[in-house]
């Protein structure tokens, strides 16, 4: 076996080194968490309802006790807990990238009396400096050099996005598209996103 000391390394490739972890960091991740029994859970709010900001979210739940919850028109349905199944959540990023064919969920944890729940998320997120827009083939014919009217959201940068959605993440998603959508018109994307990376950095 050979062994490699860190130490003895071109300072210049352990920089790299360094900042190619710190940029993988941003893009996988993986969240455990667990949920004790709650004897009042009338008692307790429940985690917020909210979508995810990335990609796209792949969460092993508990296969006995529920609690993750989906909202649509203001009803909730229980996930019910499946053994050895993958729920796949759609995050903002693919509700643009399919110009909303496949729409981020709107979900929530509720506590439960009846055991303990654990979950783990494993998240896969853009790039900060990625360009996110709706895919030209998802997108209807361009009409005199214009976008198509089925064109859903204009391109931005994820970093700007993630800016944004840190200050509303438990808000409706549509004015957060907007405020990327003001920084476009403003000619100001790319500039939160250089902000977000100063606050990154230190």
């Amino acid at each position: 076996m050979v062994r490699i000391s860190w130490t003895n390394q071109n300072p210049e490739m352990r920089f790299h080194s360094c900042q190619d972890y710190k940029t993988i960091l941003h893009f996988f991740g993986t969240e455990a968490s667990h949920y004790p029994p709650c004897p009042h859970p009338e008692k307790v709010n429940a985690l917020r309802a909210h979508t995810d900001a990335g990609g796209v979210v792949l969460l092993f739940q508990d296969d006995e006790v529920k609690g993750l919850e989906i909202l649509k028109d203001g009803v909730s349905t229980d996930v019910q807990p499946l053994k050895n199944a993958i729920v796949v959540n759609n995050n903002d990023q693919i509700e643009v990238l399919s110009n909303k064919r496949y729409k981020s969920i709107l979900h929530r944890v509720v506590p439960q009396t009846d055991g303990q729940r654990r979950s783990i998320a494993s998240f896969y997120n853009p790039s900060l400096k990625a360009t996110i827009a709706p895919a030209p083939q998802l997108l209807g014919p361009k009409v005199e050099n214009k976008a198509s009217d089925a064109t859903k959201y204009l391109k931005f940068v994820f970093g700007d996005y993630i800016f944004v959605y840190l200050e509303q993440k438990f808000q409706p998603k549509e004015p957060r598209f907007q405020a990327v959508k003001l920084c476009k018109s403003l000619k100001l994307d790319g500039i939160l996103h250089g902000t977000l990376e100063m606050c990154v950095k230190k």
